[in-house]
């Protein structure tokens, strides 16, 4: 006997469709991760916040790799409860709540992300960030999946250390996988990004595009 609504014996298993997006820049007009250090740091230890992140820039500027200063950025976590950093991402989450305009999501692609949730498209956040985040982006879409940064985690608390950074070739390794394990269609689906470091995986997608907040909308699209 059958069970009720799988395929029939010998019959292909239908594709789903799936909408894979970076986040900063991309849907946020902020850093996710960047800003939620910040407000980890308080006015208590804003100085130091600021001179940390000020180092991750210039690592950067000089040429040092992007995955390089993710996993460098995690190191402000060392120590810190799981459980407790997870807490202060409902914490801040409820402040960008109370005031949008500071937090604000980008078009065209938020409006974008709404349309496809309300299409039944599987939504996908591909991204160097991490999930406490990222709590206010997963309020406005509750059926978001994450393929993120994973910080590792010894007896409760994060070491300071990640598995892999997830910019460039992995986010790309990243929606191989996904795709390939629900049974995604790529070509039938959307990728969005900010960044030519995300264009890896944007080309994986049937239609994709990369989008320039700082000078307007839309940039034309990347062939899929």
């Amino acid at each position: 006997m059958e069970e009720s609504g799988s395929p029939a014996a010998g019959q292909p298993r239908s594709l789903a469709e799936a909408v894979y997006t970076d986040i900063d820049g991309t849907v946020t007009a902020y850093n996710t991760i960047f800003e939620f250090l910040r407000f980890d740091a308080g006015k208590s230890r804003s100085a130091e916040a600021e001179e940390f992140l000020a180092g991750l820039r210039a690592s950067a500027r000089n040429g040092v790799p992007r995955a390089v200063t993710n996993a460098r950025y995690f190191s402000w976590w060392q120590g810190r409860s799981v459980a407790e950093v997870q807490e202060l991402g409902e914490r801040w989450a409820d402040v960008q709540a109370a005031s949008p305009a500071d937090w604000a999501f980008l078009e065209p692609v938020a409006g974008l992300l709404d349309g496809h949730a309300a299409a039944g498209r599987r939504l996908v956040a591909v991204t160097a960030s991490f999930e406490p985040a990222l709590v206010h982006v997963r309020r406005r879409w509750p059926h978001l999946e994450l393929l993120c940064t994973l910080p590792l985690t010894a007896g409760g608390s994060y070491t300071g250390e990640i598995g892999e950074a997830l910019v460039a070739e992995a986010k790309a390794k990243a929606v191989l996988a996904h795709a390939a394990e629900h049974s995604v269609d790529l070509a039938a689906s959307f990728a969005y990004g900010d960044h030519s470091s995300d264009l890896q995986f944007m080309a994986l997608a049937g239609q994709s595009l990369l989008v320039t907040p700082t000078l307007g909308p839309v940039v034309p699209a990347v062939a899929g």
